[in-house]
């Protein structure tokens, strides 16, 4: 065994780690703030993939355990593994240089054992040298790694450099060599106490994104406030997913925090909705945790109005008045999973047979999962007792449906626990995690996806999926559906008409200043009925369907 230790100025490099004795199967990229990733270069026709991964999957800067990195160069055409490859990789954080060195791959696997220890700039590398280029290698394709990798929160950046590959002295073009970049992070994990009323509590804050700062507690408003940086180049990220993930844990003592159902959170003054705020006072029992996320389209859409020169996010989180909706829309802790509930009939009363169809999505790329899903489903009451449940449930392709006998009035619980993600017939349970929600009966279930202003902004903030027309009108796209299973008659009027009249006062589907007509007893005249299908088939625009909605507030059968 022999030792080395250089120093060097350079490039950066991001987090990624796992166990030598799990294979490398090939999976779509998860890109910024994550612990895995496919990251492709081409040379001619072949798509060299380096697929690099994290071990263990979820990292903060407590974790004291060993940390590995690995790595493994395929040709994405046909899948083979390539081997004999010798590359680059520069290690950063933020400005300080971690690691440079040359690494040599036999097998075209390379497993990395992260040891604390070294300095910016000077690290120490365990291992032989490859006899034709000299990179670092060994017998099994491990080598020992004693450097600040992976040791402190935050977002770390890897470039790696192809210097040759197929042959050990077979050198590509050293004008344009294969070149990867990955940025991933380790969870910042901070204590903070703050002071209500005398008492101080502590509280914990764990960024899985980068470190944060400005930690506040108004006690006047019970807000909780922190900033993290962040770079609003939209160009840095548009090509590759990325995720950030906040997660507070306040103790449920600090009741003036903790004694209500329902939070209002917002970024950078965006208010935080929906999938992107989940609420668990069960995971550790004397703690309210509060998740917030946002993704790729999220931080897209805000990046179009967020101030020239901004290099951070702030975020806020404050109890607000009880306002429980039943959840269309759920994503879990960790694994990043979106799973989308759909309930026919959509309007929720006690003693009622729904069917509840359950649809996965891979949340950093919103494209809905392939491969079949394996996951236990719950509902509980206020007590946490399970009313019914479903386990070792399969969505095929990721999608499922269950039939729930809903029980009396009241709030209820829905958990969903994704176990693994079956493709090609290997399971992946990488990527567990436990999404929750709530069922409020009686209600009726509508999907809210938008991200909005804050709270303290009466305007929406329009998005990508909103579909927008002349004369102020906006409808979801995703109303289509409603409205081809009323055309259908699987849906009746009364339940359309709630449904839609819950949308306009939500602010959901948006129309010109309407003067509503007084309640009548006039039944929908077909021809609305008619538009409605029409519309949902992409044969009138939303102009002509908003005229129909606009008619029934008009007449009385819709009031808002």
């Amino acid at each position: 065994m022999q030792f080395y230790i250089k120093g060097i100025l350079s490039l950066v490099f991001g987090l990624i780690i796992l166990s030598s004795s799990v294979p490398f199967i090939p999976q779509k990229a998860y890109g910024d703030g994550f612990t895995q990733e496919n990251v492709q270069a081409n040379i001619g026709n072949r798509i060299i993939t380096l697929f690099i991964k994290v071990n263990p999957p979820i990292i903060t800067s407590t974790n004291s355990g060993d940390k590995y990195i690995q790595f493994r160069f395929f040709d994405a055409n046909t899948n083979t593994t390539i081997n004999n490859v010798s590359f680059f990789i520069n290690a950063t954080k933020g400005d300080k240089l971690l690691m440079n060195d040359l690494f040599y791959t036999h097998s075209g696997y390379l497993t990395i054992k992260l040891e604390p220890g070294g300095s910016v700039g000077h690290w120490t590398v365990q291992g032989d040298h490859d006899p034709v280029l000299g990179g670092w290698t060994s017998q099994n394709d491990q080598v020992n790694v004693i450097a600040p990798i992976l040791t402190e929160g935050g977002l770390y950046h890897f470039h790696m450099e192809v210097l040759a590959l197929d042959y050990a002295n077979t050198l590509v073009d050293s004008s344009n060599p294969p070149k990867f970049d990955s940025y991933l992070s380790v969870g910042d994990v901070s204590t903070q106490n703050v002071t209500y009323q005398n008492n101080s509590y502590n509280t914990t804050l764990i960024s899985y994104y980068d470190k944060t700062s400005n930690f506040n507690f108004d006690e006047s408003t019970k807000q909780f406030s922190w900033s993290m940086p962040f770079d609003w180049d939209v160009s840095r990220f548009q090509d590759r997913p990325i995720f950030i993930h906040e997660e507070l844990r306040v103790p449920k003592s600090l009741t003036a925090f903790s004694n209500t159902p329902t939070y209002a959170a917002s970024a950078e003054g965006f208010g935080l909705t929906g999938r992107r705020i989940i609420v668990d006072p069960y995971t550790i029992g004397d703690y309210m945790i509060v998740h917030l996320f946002l993704n790729k389209f999220d931080l897209i859409n805000m990046a179009k109005t967020i101030p020239s020169g901004t290099s951070n996010i702030e975020f806020k989180v404050a109890p607000e008045a009880p306002n429980v909706k039943s959840s269309a829309s759920l994503l879990t802790d960790f694994g990043g999973w979106h799973i989308k509930l759909g309930w026919n009939p959509t309007s929720l009363s006690a003693d009622s047979q729904n069917n509840l169809n359950i649809s996965f999505y891979d949340s950093f790329t919103e494209q809905q999962v392939a491969g079949d899903v394996h996951y236990d489903v719950q509902l509980l009451d206020k007590d946490q007792n399970v009313l019914w449940s479903k386990n070792d449930a399969v969505a095929q392709n990721g999608v499922d449906t269950q039939t729930v006998n809903l029980p009396g009035n009241g709030i209820y619980s829905i958990i969903i626990h994704v176990k693994s993600i079956v493709s090609n017939g290997v399971p992946d349970t990488t990527r567990i995690g436990m999404a929750r929600g709530n069922v409020v009966i009686p209600s009726t279930v509508t999907e809210d996806d938008s991200l909005t202003k804050s709270t303290n902004q009466s305007s929406t903030q329009s998005t990508n999926s909103s579909a927008q027309t002349g004369q102020g009108v906006v409808i979801p796209p995703w109303i289509k559906n409603n409205a081809k299973l009323w055309k259908q008659g699987q849906i009746d009027d009364s339940v359309f008409v709630s449904g839609i009249q819950y949308l306009i006062k939500q602010g959901i589907i948006q129309l010109p200043p309407t003067t509503s007509g007084q309640t009548t007893g006039i039944a929908i005249p077909p021809w609305v009925k008619n538009n409605a299908g029409l519309w949902a088939d992409g044969q009138i625009d939303d102009q002509t369907f908003a005229s129909g909605i606009q008619y029934l507030i008009q007449i009385g059968i819709i009031v808002v």
